[in-house]
């Protein structure tokens, strides 16, 4: 019964997705870069993209497809937040093998920030994703002082995806490793995923307080689990324009 009953919750949800995870609009610009600005001092940053991957039972015809880099079954989940950690962006359709670059390639990201850019707005990435002219990563080797303060502040104002990474799955302990592995097909964790995501905005524009729960050792449970990593295609794809702002903004 509980089975049926969370299908046609996640059906209804499904279909009110786009009223809940919204990426800002043209007119919303203006706040969201200033919110952004504010956390490194980088202008013009509209979201802060990466991927976290949440755990389940493989189907067993392609376990190997959902076997991660951290050697464990997984959906490789893109989320684009903001600075106040809404999500505005999400991708929940790829298993764990598949590199973060490639999911955001397959998404509808590329279009949407290209249609924004003759507002020249960036999103802000880790140097696992290319640097593109809508996309700033990390100087992996720097070199200059401009270069290490320009890193400063991309570390500063890209912390605000893993604190959202963190508050999610505080929240909604079923996306944590400590929640286990969700025993459901692909689809229907993608939508639990998404689901998850809908009640994470809800909860934050209805200012509803995050009560941390009790470990088993009578503590807290931490609420911000650890980044994976994924540098393995620290593409240089579009330096002239990572290095623009490092000339105008941290000379």
């Amino acid at each position: 019964m509980f089975s049926k009953i969370l299908s046609r919750v996640l059906s209804a949800l499904m279909k009110l997705m786009w009223s809940y995870i919204i990426f800002p609009e043209e007119g919303d610009l203006p706040t969201v870069k200033a919110d952004f600005y504010a956390l490194g001092h980088i202008p013009n940053i509209i979201g802060a993209i990466d991927g976290t991957h949440v755990a389940l039972v493989p189907p067993n015809d392609d376990e190997q497809v959902y076997r991660n880099r951290n050697n464990y079954h997984s959906m490789n989940i893109q989320v684009v937040c903001l600075a106040d950690q809404y999500i505005s962006h999400v991708n929940a359709k790829f298993p764990g093998s598949v590199h973060d670059a490639y999911v955001m390639r397959n998404s509808s990201i590329p279009y949407v920030m290209e249609q924004l850019q003759r507002q020249r707005v960036w999103l802000i990435g880790d140097s696992g994703y290319p640097n593109l002219p809508w996309l700033l990563t990390p100087v992996r080797n720097p070199r200059t002082r401009a270069e290490e303060r320009y890193n400063e502040a991309h570390g500063r104002t890209r912390r605000v995806i893993e604190r959202t990474f963190g508050l999610l799955k505080a929240r909604f302990r079923c996306l944590h490793m400590t929640g286990g592995s969700l025993m459901y097909s692909p689809k229907k964790v993608c939508h639990i995923i998404v689901a998850c995501c809908m009640l994470h905005n809800l909860a934050l524009r209805r200012q509803v307080p995050f009560l941390q729960e009790d470990g088993p050792d009578g503590g807290v449970v931490e609420a911000v689990e650890p980044v994976e990593s994924e540098e393995e295609e620290d593409s240089e794809d579009d330096t002239d324009n990572r290095d623009r702002v490092i000339q105008q903004y941290f000379q």
